[in-house]
């Protein structure tokens, strides 16, 4: 596995740079970003690791301006010296203007980077780039037999039945496996997805709630380092916004219990202080896609062993994480106050945020998909703990294989 980051607004350029990458054996468009300008970069780079980076000197500050001749080292700066952004591994400055190389030679080489002089009559610049890239899959490989505990997809779930087993359902050819030191009992699978095969890693918590979330969703981040980490599982959800089996994928996600509890005369009161962590766009646009085809939704509801007469939704919206299993209509609608387009409520998902959020870099991407199993009410039961861990294992096959 490769992640390039082609930064680049000339369009001869762009065309030679690709065909010699795509030429290389393994490498294909999902291995690559592209950014026009220093603002598209920008945005790439606060939000993915990549292996290599191969930037244009020069590059206009957005696509409707003239390019800054030195604007690609005026990136290349800012990068080193803001913790927002993520390092590249390597860098790989391309230029067709042979001044510019020699000018900008010596900060490349401080940094153990190179910068190459593009031609279209002399092609020793792609022979370079290709070696460079055939390096590193090589490294790649080599660091993934070295550490075969590492993988592309991490799941949990807060309880191992019925959530766990939905997952260990899936057709993913899920096997045990137990790591030194750790007591953790985890599951490795393989899923082939339309961009080629990921490795998936599944486990359940050793209790519900936030806290072993957050600590379970950090162990398997620094163990297996995956590109995401997911939650699915259950939760209890608002009425008349959704219904029961529905999937909630959590955008943004808040512990509905941060905040200031005071005394006063007229009695106690409690003033939330609520912090939200959101969803990552390319996540959300995925999901977006997912949840505008209904008729997979249906065929899910379908294949259900016991008829369903309620529809099956997908929604993108905010679910409320708290310390305990709610009953009380009336906190329900004190968390609505908190956030007027509530979905649900349920136990983990800020957890497992955190600990994305927290995580060294290169960070996770986060995805928390819950199913509508009860309405946090009096009438509150279990009859559809297992329809709800069901659809939303269900969502999560669908996006993996579909959209991953």
């Amino acid at each position: 596995m490769i992640k390039i980051l082609l930064v680049e607004d000339n369009q001869e350029k762009l065309r030679d740079v690709l065909k010699g990458i795509f030429a290389i054996a393994g490498i294909h468009e999902e291995h690559l970003d592209k950014a026009r300008d220093l603002q598209e970069a920008k945005s790439c780079l606060k939000q993915q690791a990549y292996d290599l980076m191969i930037l244009d000197i020069s590059l206009p500050t957005t696509s409707d301006v003239e390019p800054v001749r030195d604007g690609g080292l005026t990136l290349l700066e800012e990068i080193l010296a803001r913790d927002i952004y993520i390092k590249p591994r390597e860098v790989v400055g391309l230029t067709a203007h042979a001044d510019i190389q020699e000018e900008m030679r010596g900060r490349f080489d401080s940094e153990l980077w190179s910068v190459l002089h593009y031609s279209n009559a002399n092609v020793a610049w792609l022979d370079q780039i290709q070696r460079k890239i055939e390096h590193i899959l090589q490294t790649n490989r080599e660091r993934t037999s070295e550490c075969p505990e590492l993988a592309d997809i991490c799941v949990l779930t807060a309880l191992h039945a019925p959530e766990l087993t939905a997952v260990l359902k899936l057709p993913w050819d899920f096997q045990p496996v137990s790591l030194e030191c750790d007591p953790t009992q985890y599951y490795r699978g393989h899923v082939s997805t339309k961009y080629g095969r990921l490795s998936v890693v599944a486990a359940s918590a050793s209790r519900m709630g936030m806290p072993a979330a957050a600590v379970l969703a950090m162990k398997m981040i620094n163990t297996f380092r995956p590109s995401y980490i997911a939650m699915t599982g259950i939760a209890a959800g608002v009425p008349g916004k959704v219904e029961l089996g529905d999937i909630i994928a959590a955008d943004p996600s808040w512990d509905y219990g941060s905040g200031k509890n005071t005394a006063s005369e007229a009695g106690s009161s409690f003033e939330a202080a609520p912090h939200h962590l959101n969803l990552d766009p390319f996540i959300r646009s995925k999901l977006e896609k997912l949840r505008n085809d209904p008729s997979v939704f249906e065929g899910v509801r379908r294949s259900w062993p016991i008829k369903i007469a309620t529809p099956l939704s997908m929604h993108l919206g905010p679910l409320a994480s708290g310390a305990a299993v709610l009953e009380d209509p009336t906190i329900t609608s004190n968390i609505q106050a908190q956030h007027r387009k509530l979905l649900g409520v349920e136990m983990e998902a800020y957890g497992v945020f955190a600990a994305a959020h927290e995580a060294p870099h290169p960070q996770p991407r986060v995805i928390v998909l819950k199913s509508v199993c009860d309405f946090a009410n009096p009438e509150k039961n279990d009859s559809s703990q297992d329809y709800a861990a069901f659809t939303s294992a269900q969502a999560f096959k669908l996006l993996v294989e579909n959209h991953l």
